[in-house]
């Protein structure tokens, strides 16, 4: 494209205005120029050996600076708005967590929990009537049980995966041999939940081997797609391979335990010397047990913690869609704790470790 030529240029006569300008730029030109150099001197030379007095002074940009005060500026746009986030230097992110700014979990907890989450929200222990009560609360407003046992059963698979090494472990382009998780089964409620989550490991490339001490009720149907599936599905621990990855115990429910069945020896032996991390189901455990059964690495509560969960190793709390009305119906102090997780990890706070000590 053919850059625009000035009137002159073009051949026709400047105006009047243009004349006074170029006058202007000449003379402007002109006085920067040093009394001890020629105008043929000054533009061979340096550009930048003009004095700095001879510069224009119209903006200081330090003395401005100092003029601006952002504090009081977002205050005018904060009483206008009223939405703008007031930033704290203390409040520092996560390089994983979002820049936006919200407001701190923590605040408005009116009471003391057994359990803390990492962003400080409390959570109270309950016993485990107490925990049945809220479970029937919730199923009377319309929650549906066997959506808990599937979102729970997801959600364990999930962590089962990270802690094999998620994508690092669990992929296509992992050349090794697939990881190797054993499911221990009882007939409780931890069974149905075992039974799920090898389910839904068995559609992840993850070689799974059933215990199925009992069937739980209601779960034929997934016994009998796990056996289609090719999946093994073993009645006792002989049949288990030497090198296991990792175990899901879904065998520490109240009722099995109570029960005490011949095979429960079995399994605290099996499991005593086995070097493979356990992950305990719901672990239920009633005051008095022929035997403690083996501390698992994690341990997984559903919906609400349990104060009687014993040795439970890291604990996390799974959310299964307990809604805050429910909690309320039961009395029981409760502000969700999930936020843009499903899977959250508890800690015990002092008052609850010094009783479980």
């Amino acid at each position: 494209m053919r850059r625009d030529q000035s009137p002159t240029q073009r051949g026709s006569s400047p105006s009047p205005n243009d004349m006074i300008s170029d006058n202007m730029a000449r003379k402007q030109f002109n006085d920067m120029i040093p009394d001890n150099m020629t105008r043929k001197q000054y533009k061979k030379g340096d550009a930048f050996s003009v004095s700095v007095t001879n510069m224009s002074t119209d903006f200081d940009f330090q003395s401005s600076n100092k003029l601006f005060q952002k504090e009081t500026i977002f205050d005018e746009w904060r009483q206008q708005d009223g939405n703008l986030p007031r930033h704290s230097n203390s409040d520092k992110l996560k390089p994983t967590e979002m820049v936006t700014e919200r407001e701190s979990p923590a605040l408005g907890s009116t009471f003391e929990g057994d359990f803390m989450t990492d962003d400080k929200i409390p959570l109270m222990g309950l016993t485990l009537s107490k925990r049945i009560a809220l479970f029937k609360r919730a199923i009377n407003f319309g929650l549906s049980y066997s959506h808990v046992v599937s979102v729970a059963g997801m959600s364990v698979s999930q962590m089962v995966i990270q802690v094999l090494g998620g994508t690092c472990r669990v992929s296509l382009l992992n050349h090794n041999k697939p990881p190797v998780v054993a499911a221990l089964v009882s007939s409780g409620e931890s069974g149905k939940v075992a039974v799920t989550s090898a389910l839904h490991l068995s559609q992840h490339g993850i070689n799974v081997k059933v215990v199925l001490f009992a069937t739980p009720k209601g779960c034929d149907g997934l016994v009998n797609i796990l056996k289609k599936c090719k999946c093994v599905v073993e009645k006792g621990l002989q049949g288990l391979p030497n090198v296991i990855d990792i175990v899901i115990d879904g065998t520490q429910d109240r009722s099995t335990l109570l029960n005490w069945p011949d095979w429960m020896n079995s399994v605290i032996d099996w499991t005593d010397q086995s070097t493979a991390p356990i992950v305990a189901v719901d672990p239920q455990h009633p005051t008095q047990m022929p035997r403690s059964p083996t501390p698992p690495k994690f341990t997984c509560s559903l919906g609400a913690p349990l104060l009687s969960q014993g040795q439970a190793g890291r604990l996390f709390l799974i959310d299964i869609g307990l809604f805050p009305l429910a909690f309320k119906e039961e009395e029981i102090p409760y502000r969700s704790p999930f936020f843009d997780k499903f899977i959250i990890p508890l800690n015990r706070c002092v008052k609850q470790r010094l009783n479980s000590g």
